[in-house]
Order: structure tokens, then C-alpha cells, then sequence
């Protein structure tokens, strides 16, 4: 665990803050996903989202990332029914550019799926090509149990995973028989 990287489940006070961060998200992914802004100038906001925050157990919720106390971006994720059962979905993961390359969506992934005992489902839009350059990495690199992309998604504009859904086997101690 990264010390220097925490994630605070966010409270309905943080509310303005998410949908700030989620501003940023919305432009980066306006490159592949050719989304314009409305009137105002702002991109589609959380605010359906962003009402539920004050609930005791939302459907959906959200983690505030910081690295070294400063805000770093955005971490969303919230139950899904998949395939007739519910699955944790990692829904949406935002690392400001300047905290990238720092371990910062690493170590989200660590606090969250693999400090888990559960399955959980990993959506990315196809069009985004360095989001799923990053899980591919991340599915090499990180102590995932297992990871199967799902070969037809519900959605075609998204490639799905199931990740941990065996679990961790520990060789057998030979002195223990």
C-alpha cells in the first residue's frame, strides 16, 4: 500500500468538488468520444449522480483521490447487474495529469478490486485507446486472480472484463499434511 495516496469516500459536501474534477474527465474524453459542451460551457455534469451522495446506501458512490494530501482525481464505482447477479463495477477513474505515472490509479485498483474477495466487472469505451492500453497493462502488472474480457458485451461500444472472479489459491504446505 502507497501511503502517500488516499482515497476519501466522498460526502454530499464534496458534491461541487466531484463535479468539478468530473469537468476535467468530460475534456480529456472529448477527444475520442466527440462529446461537446451545452450552452453554459460545461460538459454533461453528475448531478443525477451527485444528489444520491447523501444517501446512506447509494446504488453508486465515489472516492476523492489524493496523492500527498493534494486532490489528485476521482474514483466512481457502484454495483451492476451483470450476466443475472450483481457485480462491483469499476465505474469511472480520473487521475489528474500531473499525478500520472505516480501509482496513482495503481494503487486505487489495489484499495479497491484487489483488497476485495469479490468479482468486479471493468468497462472501457472502446474509442478510448490509452484507457485500454492502461488496463491491459494493469491486468499484466497487478495481482489480479484472474481476468476474463467478456466477448459480447452488452454494450458494443465497450470492452468489458470480470476480474477475480476465482479465488487466490496458496500452494499447499508439504510440511502440513
Amino acid at each position: 500500500m502507497n501511503d502517500s495516496i488516499k482515497l476519501t469516500r466522498a460526502q454530499i459536501s464534496d458534491a461541487s468538488l466531484l463535479d468539478q474534477i468530473w469537468q476535467f474527465y468530460e475534456l480529456e474524453s472529448s477527444f475520442w468520444s466527440g462529446n461537446d459542451t451545452d450552452d453554459s460551457g460545461r460538459f454533461t455534469s453528475l448531478s443525477g449522480f451527485l444528489s444520491r451522495l447523501g444517501e446512506p446506501d447509494p446504488f453508486d458512490w465515489a472516492y476523492i483521490i489524493r496523492y500527498e494530501g493534494k486532490l489528485a482525481g476521482l474514483l466512481i464505482v457502484g454495483h451492476q447487474n451483470f450476466g443475472g447477479r450483481s457485480i462491483m463495477e469499476f465505474a469511472d477513474l480520473y487521475v489528474l495529469p500531473k499525478y500520472r505515472g505516480k501509482g496513482v490509479a495503481s494503487e486505487a485498483i489495489r484499495q479497491t478490486m484487489l483488497s476485495s474477495n469479490e468479482p468486479w466487472l471493468v468497462c472501457v469505451f472502446r474509442e478510448d485507446k490509452q484507457a485500454l492500453a492502461f488496463w491491459r497493462a494493469a491486468f499484466e502488472r497487478l495481482a489480479f486472480t484472474s481476468v476474463r474480457e467478456v466477448l459480447q458485451p452488452v454494450d458494443s461500444e465497450l470492452h468489458e472484463f470480470i476480474v477475480n472472479e476465482e479465488p487466490v489459491a496458496f500452494p499447499k504446505d508439504p510440511n502440513l499434511s
